[in-house]
């Protein structure tokens, strides 16, 4: 009986990666064929407003299947969900903050600002939205929601996190978004940390606030919206973005949830 749960389980998590996989092709597809290279805001929202509806399906789908309830894939309340967001993006947005300062006191990184205040905020809040939708809602709610809980009805949280964030590249590469050596460094690390994030609050709302703050103020800064020039900023990402966030926001949550056994296997039933 245990092995037959065991490969259930193993053919849930195949299914709902393969899935991934094909819905992000193709996205990337219509993308192409329908907008171009040419970045384009309003078409980049229509394009993560379809990417997080089809995601959001397939996981109720996938969860009708099994007749269970979206609580068992990191989900609580709305004020609780709320809370978790909400701290994600502290989470991530404070230490970010006082790592940008100290790179720029230090002068390991110089910033010039091309843009008014108003047009940037504008600019921003777009952004915010366009990558909640296409990058941290449906990502998080797959790898550190439903392909998470399944796992660690099989593994301890240490190594359920070690096994998403494996699976996290191999789908991250598949879709083609492992383009260069910096990737593939980077997004193994990011899917830990953000696992580190979602299993010590136990809520994927954690996980995904602190996603959509990083890749908004990654993307933001980026040559494509022509706000800013940075110099040196791979340091920033390294420092600011990464280290100190990863760093202060998991001990943190480890002050939160003091009595956190990272040996527990959580059962489906």
């Amino acid at each position: 009986m245990k092995n037959v749960r065991m490969k259930g389980i193993m053919i849930r998590i195949v299914v709902v990666l393969v899935l991934s996989i094909i819905i992000w092709n193709l996205i990337a597809y219509l993308n192409d064929t329908f907008i171009g290279q040419e970045y384009n805001p309003l078409s980049h929202f229509i394009i993560a407003l379809i990417t997080a509806v089809l995601a959001i399906i397939l996981i109720q789908v996938l969860l009708r299947t099994d007749k269970t309830s979206w609580k068992i894939v990191g989900q609580s309340t709305l004020k609780t969900n709320t809370f978790s967001f909400l701290l994600g993006l502290l989470l991530w947005t404070i230490p970010a903050m006082i790592g940008l300062l100290i790179c720029l006191m230090f002068g390991w990184v110089e910033i010039t600002v091309y843009t008014n205040f108003n047009t940037l905020l504008l600019s921003i809040l777009i952004l915010f939205v366009t990558v909640f939708l296409i990058e941290a809602l449906p990502e998080e709610l797959i790898f550190r929601g439903y392909i998470y809980r399944y796992l660690n009805a099989l593994f301890p949280h240490w190594s359920t996190i070690i096994l998403q964030a494996l699976l996290f590249t191999v789908f991250a590469y598949l879709i083609g978004a492992i383009y260069s050596v910096e990737q593939l460094q980077f997004i193994p690390g990011f899917a830990i940390i953000l696992g580190v994030f979602r299993a010590i609050s136990g809520n994927v709302w954690t996980s995904i606030g602190f996603h959509t703050a990083i890749m908004t103020a990654t993307q933001i800064l980026g040559p494509i919206h022509g706000h800013f020039n940075v110099n040196g900023f791979l340091t920033l990402q390294f420092i600011a973005f990464i280290l100190l966030p990863s760093a202060i926001g998991a001990t943190l949550l480890s002050f939160i949830n003091p009595k956190y056994n990272w040996n527990n296997k959580t059962p489906l039933n």
